[in-house]
């Protein structure tokens, strides 16, 4: 067998009974970022294009959409609640594979669990599944070179992790599972031209992947046949979408550790790239008590692949024109993070980008690709930081952001984030029911106890 059936063979026997305690406690702790995210994000303007294109466009069914009270099958549902959740740039990363697992994983398994409601433990194997998938592909397909290419790998990856998660829910053969995944191959997309202009298109990469995974994966269950080589072989994923791929990847330590494990929650809501100079920043700031007004210079090195997606071309990323171009300005990022002490939605909104009070630091800092920094990366996401002002230099080095598995949120901190997420849409005592049902998601009947409290408007909640 080739590394693609390697692959297969070891998320086809995931079960609940035989995961390990953490990788059952990080599905549900992933789960509920989501559904923070995911929520939160129902609020900006890409998403209610989502939530009116299903109105008008897409057939009812049973499966909710986060944040609506809309109905309609699981494809669409999967294709909506994965562009509303990637809107704020808020979702869970991987450091190797430089991803958003959570939006093409959790949508995909919701959508296909609300359709065929299977034993809640299901979910979680399937959780826990897609992250084995769209970070092992994500890390063989080697971001840099994925990148450099034009491709998201949010997307890309994520086709292939959602063709899983449906299957498994579907509890379909390890056969037609396999002819999923192959179905997937040929539906992965995301350009990077979104970068270009601001546009809205990398909303809709994981949403797009939840959606072609589940009709993949449906396909597969009536018996369509996929390549059972889609990873490796000589068309393959690798060879398409890669110049420098590293196959070995895939299958490395199958078993011995736990994707879902090496994944990260993103506490600012911008880019990734930016969070290790945004938390030095924020950290130089209030330790020697730094005001924007006495700084002459900001210099920020990060990792070299960074410079691509947060600081070239520079004219664009010291003057945003929209929301998406701050987001992806690490610039934009350092200025907010130097006046405000944090860089959260409030910093990286319509409003805050129109009142220009981050042009007054702008124009002082300074962003270098490094390439010491380069050396250690994707395992390492490393950044420093210098301060210069007139009372002197401040410097900060930084190996992992916060919220890296090796410098994580617990889950108090994780349950602080959500309520502070969804505390504009949500009364409290849903937030309470909605963190308590997740949990236990184990012990629930249907993951509806979960789907009805998020679906906003649709009624009184049991």
């Amino acid at each position: 067998m080739g590394i693609t059936q390697d692959l297969i063979g070891h998320v086809h026997e995931i079960k609940y009974d035989s995961l390990p305690e953490e990788a059952r406690d990080r599905a549900k702790y992933f789960l509920l970022d989501y559904f923070g995210v995911a929520l939160r994000a129902s609020e900006a303007g890409s998403s209610r294009v989502f939530y009116n294109f299903v109105k008008k466009r897409a057939p009812q069914g049973p499966c909710r959409l986060v944040g609506a009270p809309i109905r309609t099958d699981a494809p669409n549902a999967a294709l909506a609640n994965g562009g509303v959740a990637h809107a704020i740039e808020m979702d869970d990363v991987t450091t190797r594979s430089s991803l958003h697992p959570a939006v093409s994983v959790m949508p995909s398994t919701i959508a296909c669990a609300e359709a065929h409601n299977p034993d809640p433990k299901r979910v979680i194997e399937a959780i826990v599944a897609g992250y084995e998938v769209t970070n092992r592909v994500g890390n063989a397909i080697n971001p840099k070179s994925h990148y450099e290419r034009g491709f998201h790998p949010t997307g890309t990856c994520g086709t292939f992790a959602a063709s899983v998660t449906a299957s498994k829910i579907l509890g379909l053969s390890r056969e037609a599972t396999s002819n999923a995944f192959g179905i997937a191959g040929s539906q992965a997309s995301s350009s990077m031209q979104f970068l270009e202009t601001g546009s809205w298109t990398k909303r809709l990469h994981p949403g797009w992947a939840a959606h072609s995974g589940i009709i993949a994966a449906y396909l597969a269950q009536e018996g369509y046949t996929g390549p059972e080589d889609i990873i490796e072989g000589k068309y393959g994923f690798l060879h398409a979408f890669s110049d420098d791929a590293h196959p070995e990847f895939v299958s490395e330590r199958l078993g011995e550790y736990w994707e879902i494990c090496e994944t990260a929650i993103k506490p600012h809501a911008t880019c990734r790239y930016n969070h290790g100079p945004v938390d030095l920043v924020i950290r130089l700031c209030r330790e020697n008590d730094i005001h924007p007004e006495e700084v002459s210079r900001v210099e920020v090195r990060v990792p070299e692949t960074a410079v691509m997606v947060v600081v070239e071309p520079s004219d664009i990323k010291v003057n945003p024109k929209n929301v998406v171009d701050a987001q992806f300005s690490l610039h934009y990022a350092v200025s907010v993070a130097l006046l405000r002490r944090k860089a959260g939605l409030d910093e990286f909104s319509d409003d805050f980008l129109r009142s220009k009070v981050y042009a007054s630091i702008i124009d002082k800092v300074q962003c270098y690709g490094d390439a010491e920094l380069e050396k250690k990366f994707p395992d390492e996401w490393q950044a420093h930081v210098k301060i210069v002002t007139r009372r002197g230099t401040f410097e900060g080095h930084q190996d992992n952001p916060k919220g890296d598995p090796r410098n994580p949120l617990s889950w108090d901190e994780l349950i602080e984030r959500f309520n502070d997420l969804t505390g504009p849409v949500l009364d409290a005592e849903t937030r309470k029911l909605i963190v308590e049902r997740v949990r236990s998601l184990e012990n629930l009947k249907s993951i509806e106890e979960v789907t009805s409290l998020a679906a906003i408007g649709e009624g009184a909640h049991a």
